[in-house]
């Protein structure tokens, strides 16, 4: 599928949040397009590293938003009317604005690692 623009991605309907992952539907020129937000891609924002089930529940219109242009940036690049899932390596890799204030760049996670661990351990 190529879309014109990541703007050709509308969300549509209910924001579900069934416990392991946030569904939600998408549609596109090409068809209805159903989407999965897993926990682990979720606990994978450093803002929600640690949230509850009740905290997703309650932010899953938030977490979207936050998402939103990776997922958008999957589908664009899925078959058409393929079911997409989000994986936690691919909001770090494609590094979306709404992403990529709240994750380190490449640079700042080689540059945190901790002092202990630079330093030689003795034998």
């Amino acid at each position: 599928m190529t879309l014109n623009s990541l703007g050709d991605v509308e969300f549509v309907g209910e924001i579900e949040w069934d416990g392991k992952a946030i569904v939600v539907g998408a549609a596109t020129p090409f068809g209805h397009v159903s989407c999965r937000i897993p926990r682990e891609t979720i606990h994978a924002l450093p803002v929600y590293s640690d949230a509850l089930e009740r905290e997703i529940r309650l932010e899953r219109h938030l977490i979207l938003e936050r998402l939103a242009p990776a997922l958008r940036a999957k589908i664009s690049r899925s078959a058409a009317g393929e079911p997409v899932d989000l994986w936690p390596w691919e909001i770090s890799r494609a590094r979306p604005a709404a992403v990529a204030s709240t994750l380190p760049t490449d640079q700042e996670a080689a540059g945190s690692v901790p002092e202990a661990m630079e330093k030689a351990q003795p034998s």
